[in-house]
């Protein structure tokens, strides 16, 4: 693509590079590669991401600092982790109402949760796995693996992969640097994590797209949550350093969609799940105040539309 783009620019003629005007947006678009053709070929991404049907604000002071969101098989049932709480919580989806809590370890720093085939998991920030099971007892039984992952990797988002059986894990790294993002597979069979990543995320590809607002911090894009979209089986991925959202395809790993979120909305977007019908749920730390619970219906495309 590069080659056929800078032909291009060559081909504008002396009149027209001489004001720089055709050369910079050829530069620019080569700049993007792969991830500009996603958008012109018409990806069509199914959220307002930042109208939310719903807005609700979690008045308990164990979620203020909540990490970790999954989707649960019971309607309108959620579960949620929070910073430096060994405890699952389980949250009505409409109207935030505390249902249970799980103890399962006294204290840690808890970035993710995911409930698979009636097991509740959850991760440290140093990539340890807990596996929770036979968790309305009271005295549930407590599994933790340990992974290759160390807490220098910051290992923020945990997100059922049912094609792989898995975990994904997405590491958060730096973000003040600019080095790759990279998500690892735990597989559930195994209970063992390969030390190749199934998914990398260049943080330069992904400012490409949405660029620097004048007012935003020059952070670079950094994992905080990860789920895979029920229908489609995108990968979404959302940072709090940096507010964005990114799809990935889940094939090639390829940047499908990058989008803004609105720091007003979610001041510190941590946790992401969908639910069986598609509908996106997103956590964000409430900073001083309450943690915030966001609902999001999906859209039909244009063409499907009456």
């Amino acid at each position: 693509m590069r080659k056929v783009l800078f032909a291009a620019a060559r081909g504008l003629g002396r009149s027209a590079l001489k004001h720089g005007v055709g050369l910079v947006f050829v530069i620019h678009y080569s700049l993007l590669c792969g991830q500009t053709i996603a958008e012109h070929s018409g990806y069509f991404f199914p959220y307002s991401i930042n109208t939310p049907d719903t807005a609700l604000s979690l008045p308990y002071a164990q979620l203020r600092e909540i990490s970790g969101l999954s989707a649960t098989p019971h309607k309108d049932v959620l579960c949620a982790v929070a910073d430096e709480r060994g405890e699952v919580f389980f949250l009505n989806a409409s109207t935030g109402a505390l249902l249970r809590r799980v103890f399962f370890r006294e204290k840690g720093d808890f970035e993710g949760v995911e409930m698979v085939n009636n097991r509740l998991y959850a991760l440290r920030s140093n990539g340890q796995v807990y596996e929770i099971e036979h968790w309305k007892r009271r005295q549930p039984r407590i599994s933790c693996y340990e992974t290759f992952l160390t807490k220098d990797d910051d290992v923020e988002g945990l997100g059922y992969d049912r094609r792989r059986h898995a975990l994904l894990m997405a590491c958060k790294g730096n973000p003040d640097s600019a080095h790759e993002r990279r998500v690892y597979a735990f597989d559930l069979s195994s209970k063992h994590a390969p030390d190749t990543p199934v998914y990398r995320i260049n943080p330069h590809a992904v400012n490409e797209w949405e660029p620097y607002a004048s007012e935003e911090k020059r952070h670079y894009f950094s994992p905080s949550g990860i789920a895979i979209h029920p229908v489609s089986g995108d990968i979404y991925v959302i940072s709090t350093a940096l507010k964005r959202l990114i799809v990935l395809d889940y094939a090639t790993g390829d940047l499908r969609y990058v989008t803004r979120l609105d720091r007003k909305i979610m001041p510190q977007p941590e946790g992401i799940a969908f639910d069986s019908e598609g509908r996106l749920f997103i956590a964000s730390e409430g900073k001083k105040g309450d943690g915030l619970l966001l609902r999001f219906s999906p859209h039909s495309p244009p063409s499907q539309r009456e």
